[in-house]
């Protein structure tokens, strides 16, 4: 079982692609149980907001193709994470073919926008609720067909979770889980069998992972794994404190033998404008190493730190910090305790456009 990420922009235009345990028997490509989401698309043309006057930010470096057209097959998914134009760009979403098969999934004001511009189809494009630990509507699941007539389904889950005090309404995540279809296999070496869903082990949490009583807020790994691991990426390349997402840990990631997340796509620079004008923009690595401990990232995917030219009146005073991976590295590993008791690497990952990051599962 594998996640592959592939930079489309160098930015935060993304493709994920999940794929089964039995996707590395067979010749490249996508195999049945596979799944695809196409993440914040922007590949042509400038994103402004309130006129150029006020902010227009235009890509230096070229996208690795420059229409969704030229993806090798329509997503299974779209996500987009919030309305600004350089997440949920016009131009470049109007480049699918209005009679697209893809799901559209947009937090509920870019919902509201794409819906607006009346290019899609209106059951297409589906608006994902608020995460709400004791509604489990508030999860959207998404179902992918068994590979065989006895197998098993699979699942993806998306889940928004937006920052609490947030003034620049930039802040949110968005969580991500992957659950392949299970076929009946011989018990061959890199094959599996269908399993019955394990019983939890108390208080209410797979044995994969347990949730400390004494110290809520940290979700340690127990020694042993006894199933498949569910796949996980969080997606926040503008940071989201990690008190707002430690309910869907505890719960949901838990639930689901989700954890250790499998990718945390996260800004590394940190920009800062005044009050006024937003406040914090991207709460950069300092903002992400919280995340990062305490759902004990395989791998952190920088985001939205390209190299961008932005104008207007709105960036005449913005402030970038930038971190370099070896000083990230430095204050992933400096005061915290339990991790040291459990220590996971977190392996930095970079991706300009056309690059592509795999990540192999157990």
């Amino acid at each position: 079982m594998s996640l592959t990420v592939k930079s489309l922009n160098g930015d935060t235009a993304f493709l994920l692609t999940f794929s089964p345990p039995v996707a590395l028997l067979t010749s490249p490509g996508l195999f049945p149980g596979s799944f695809t989401i196409l993440v914040d698309p922007w590949l042509t043309g400038p994103a402004t907001i309130l006129g150029s006057f006020f902010s227009i930010s235009e890509q230096r470096n070229k996208p690795c193709i420059s229409s969704l057209k030229e993806l090798e097959q329509e997503p299974d998914l779209i996500l987009i994470s919030q309305d600004k134009p350089d997440h949920c760009h016009e131009e470049t979403l109007r480049q699918l073919p209005q009679d697209c098969e893809s799901t559209i999934l947009a937090i509920p004001a870019a919902a509201r926008k794409i819906r607006s511009w009346k290019h899609f189809r209106e059951e297409l494009v589906h608006a994902i609720p608020k995460f709400d630990e004791s509604n489990k509507q508030s999860i959207y699941r998404l179902v992918i067909p068994p590979m065989s007539p006895r197998g098993s389904c699979g699942e993806v889950t998306i889940t928004w979770i937006p920052a609490r005090r947030d003034i620049s309404s930039v802040h949110h995540a968005i969580g991500i889980t992957y659950r392949p279809p299970c076929s009946v296999l011989s018990a061959t070496p890199g094959r599996y069998l269908d399993l019955p869903e394990l019983p939890l082990s108390p208080p209410a949490s797979p044995r994969s992972f347990r949730t400390i009583a004494s110290s809520p807020r940290t979700i340690v790994p127990a020694p042993y794994n006894d199933r498949e691991k569910t796949l996980s990426v969080l997606y926040s390349p503008h940071g989201v404190p990690y008190e707002d997402v430690q309910s869907y840990a505890s719960s949901h990631l838990v639930h689901e033998a989700a954890l250790p997340l499998t990718a945390l796509i996260h800004s590394f620079d940190r920009v800062e404008n005044p009050w006024y004008l937003g406040g914090n923009i991207s709460a950069g690595s300092p903002g992400g190493m919280q995340l990062a401990r305490s759902l004990y990232a395989q791998t952190w995917i920088s985001a939205h730190d390209a190299d961008k030219n932005n104008r207007g009146l709105s960036v005449k005073q913005t402030r970038i910090g930038k971190f370099a991976a070896d000083k990230i590295e430095s204050m992933l590993c400096e005061g915290d305790e339990p991790r040291k008791k459990n220590p996971i690497p977190t392996k930095l990952i970079t991706l300009a456009a056309g690059e592509e990051y795999k990540q192999e599962s157990g």
